[in-house]
C-alpha cells in the first residue's frame, strides 16, 4: 500500500549532492515564487553555488559533508559529474528508509547501490535545465511515488519501467547540442553571404522560439507538424528532402544507435525495490 503521506513527508526535505548547474535549477525549479518551499540541504560541493542559492532562498542550508546531507534528508538527489562519483559517494551511509534520485549520466542503478552499499530505492532520473521554470518532463526510472512528486512539482514526470527504456530517453538527450550546432551552422551560412552574423543570430532565435511553440500542441504528432509547416515544393520541403534525406536520416539513427551502446545497450530490468 502506498503511505502517501510519507512521500509527500520525503519531497519536504530533499537532500542534494553535488551543487553544480542541474542542482541550481532544481532548486531554483522548487523555491523561485514557491509559497510553500521544501527545505533544501546541499553539499558544500560547489562551493559558491550552493552558498549563493543559500543566501537567495531561505529554505536552503548548505551542509558540512555528504553525511550530513544524508542525515537530514528523506529524498536525496545525487548530482555529481559521474566521473566524480566513486570519490564523491563511497563509504556514505545511506538508511533504507531514504529514498535516492540518481542524476547521474550512464551510471545504472545496481551501481548507484553498490557505491552507497544501501538497499534504499534508487530511482534514475534525466531532469534538464528546464525544470527552474517548472517547464520540462522529467523521466524516471522506475517509477516511485517520492521522486515522482518532485518532479511532478517541477513540470511533471515520466515514469517509465526499465532500464533499457531509459537509456533510449538519456540517447535521445544526447541530442540537444547538436541542436545548437545546427542553428550556428545556418548562422555561418548567412554570414557568409554577407549578412552580418549577429543579425542571422537573433533571427533565428526568434524563428525556432516560434517553431519550439508548436510542441506545445500535443495534438499533432510530430509528423503532422513536419507537414503542417511545410507547402507542397515550397523552401521547407525543399530543403527538408534534399538535406535531411533517407541517408542522412540513417545516419542520426546509426549515430543514436551507437550512443545507446555506449549507454549500455538493452540495459537490464530495473531490480525489485524494497
Amino acid at each position: 500500500m502506498v503511505n502517501r503521506a510519507k512521500d509527500a513527508a520525503a519531497t519536504e526535505r530533499v537532500g542534494i549532492i553535488g551543487v553544480g548547474e542541474m542542482a541550481r535549477a532544481m532548486v531554483e525549479g522548487l523555491c523561485e515564487g514557491n509559497e510553500n518551499p521544501p527545505q533544501i540541504f546541499l553539499s558544500p560541493r560547489g562551493a559558491g553555488a550552493a552558498a549563493e542559492l543559500a543566501g537567495r532562498f531561505p529554505t536552503v542550508r548548505v551542509c558540512s559533508g555528504n553525511q550530513d546531507v544524508i542525515d537530514r534528508a528523506a529524498l536525496i538527489v545525487i548530482a555529481v559529474r559521474p566521473d566524480q562519483r566513486a570519490e564523491a559517494l563511497t563509504g556514505l551511509t545511506v538508511p533504507a528508509d531514504r529514498e535516492v534520485v540518481s542524476v547521474l549520466a550512464g551510471v545504472a542503478i545496481d551501481e548507484v547501490r553498490r557505491l552507497l552499499g544501501t538497499r534504499a530505492p534508487v530511482v534514475r532520473a534525466i531532469p534538464l535545465p528546464a525544470v527552474r521554470g517548472r517547464t520540462s518532463v522529467t523521466v524516471i526510472c522506475p517509477d516511485r511515488p517520492a521522486a515522482a512528486a518532485l518532479f511532478g512539482t517541477l513540470g511533471g514526470a515520466l515514469p517509465l519501467a526499465d532500464e533499457a527504456s531509459f537509456n533510449v530517453f538519456s540517447a535521445l538527450t544526447g541530442t540537444i547540442t547538436s541542436h545548437y550546432a545546427y542553428l550556428a551552422t545556418l548562422t555561418e551560412w548567412a554570414a557568409g553571404h554577407g549578412v552580418p552574423a549577429e543579425d542571422a543570430d537573433r533571427y533565428l532565435r526568434g524563428l525556432f522560439q516560434d517553431v519550439g511553440r508548436a510542441l506545445g500542441d500535443g495534438s499533432r504528432p510530430l509528423p503532422r507538424l513536419v507537414g503542417d509547416h511545410e507547402t507542397p515544393n515550397g523552401s521547407n520541403e525543399r530543403v527538408r528532402t534534399t538535406w535531411f534525406d533517407e541517408k542522412n536520416a540513417a545516419a542520426l539513427k546509426e549515430a543514436l544507435d551507437a550512443l545507446l551502446a555506449h549507454l549500455g545497450g538493452a540495459g537490464r530490468r530495473t531490480p525489485d525495490m524494497p
